[in-house]
């Protein structure tokens, strides 16, 4: 057999191994064989897609409904419980009217204190607590439900102070 040959055979073999790697992969996800369901949620938990801990509840400062699914790959969460920064992408089993109603009764029993409030097409709750601003935005689901994505960042504790306007800015010197 020639080199080329040899070559070829090497990278079909290797092509082969590839292949089978990546279809495990796939099983090991829930992708293909598996019916892609989840665990029914207790009340008041959340989920993640394919998560072993059905109680999985990455942050305790602001209300999760029950039966929520977190979307774990558009979501990035800093630090833990209540001292979290970051994106958590909600998938939620009602209406955006429901979900904008949900977020503007319960986050005050946690402690954040409404800024703004704006329904519509895309709803947008703002709140502060502490050294941290919320903003909670809901959209509705393609198929049913609503997506809710909560944004939480910090700010200072004291807003900054406010420009000093000098009257005389721009006014031509007087004449002499």
């Amino acid at each position: 057999m020639n080199a080329i040959g040899k070559c070829l055979k090497q990278a079909t073999s290797l092509g082969v191994v590839a292949t089978m790697v990546l279809l495990s992969g796939c099983n090991a996800l829930g992708v293909g064989g598996s019916s892609g369901k989840t665990a029914p949620t207790p009340p008041g938990q959340a989920t993640t897609a394919g998560s072993a801990n059905p109680n999985y509840q990455p942050v305790s400062d602001i209300p999760i409904p029950p039966s929520t699914k977190i979307n774990t790959e558009r979501s990035v969460i800093l630090g833990s419980a209540d001292r979290w920064f970051g994106r958590m992408v909600l998938v939620l089993d009602r209406p955006s009217t429901m979900a904008y109603a949900y977020y503007l009764e319960q986050m005050p029993p946690f402690g954040w204190e409404l800024v703004s409030a704006v329904q519509g097409k895309v709803s947008t709750l703002t709140f502060t607590r502490g050294e941290r601003a919320a903003t909670v935005e809901i959209t509705a689901s393609a198929l049913r439900g609503s997506e809710a994505t909560v944004t939480i960042s910090p700010r200072p504790a004291t807003p900054p102070a406010a420009p000093t306007v000098n009257p005389n800015a721009g006014a031509a010197a007087p004449k002499k």
